[in-house]
């Protein structure tokens, strides 16, 4: 049995303006919107989706295939990505609800702490075992090989 889902749009804008990453889902265009200040390194939040399992996956259940467009607006950019996965025990199908952490450094957003990228901190109580994560702390599941989308000059 496959499953092919569709994953919301999403927007990421460097800003000079932004004295905080920011990251907030707008239902009506179906879009994750995240915005950092320019210079902020490390990882983050893209796009992501709660898929609710209607069956009792076995492990190692594969492959699975993520697919999008990416494009940038200056040129210079280099994006790299990758992905995880995490399993809650409840989860808000109200993105908004999800507290989502829009990047993993822990002083730069309104969560204080060294959760990653994409961690629904509202929910982290709700985490267990499965998908690419252990449980614990690991509030995204592990991420998979980082892919180079593209380096526009």
């Amino acid at each position: 049995m496959s499953y092919t889902l569709s994953v919301p749009n999403a927007v990421v804008t460097y800003s000079p303006a932004a004295t905080t990453a920011t990251t907030v889902f707008d239902g009506a265009t179906n879009t994750w919107r995240t915005t950092v200040p320019l210079g902020l390194g490390g990882n983050i939040f893209l796009d992501g989706l709660g898929f609710r399992v209607p069956v009792n996956f076995p492990g190692g259940v594969g492959p699975v295939t993520w697919s999008g467009r990416f494009a940038v607006d200056q040129p210079g950019i280099k994006v790299t990505w990758n992905w995880a996965a995490a399993v809650y025990t409840s989860f808000s199908t109200d993105n908004n609800a999800l507290g989502v952490k829009p990047v993993d450094n822990g002083k730069a957003s309104a969560y204080k702490n060294s959760d990653p990228a994409g961690t629904p901190e509202n929910y982290k109580m709700f985490l267990t075992g499965g998908a690419r994560g252990g449980g614990g702390a690991n509030y995204t599941g592990g991420l998979a090989n980082s892919m180079n989308v593209c380096k526009m000059k």
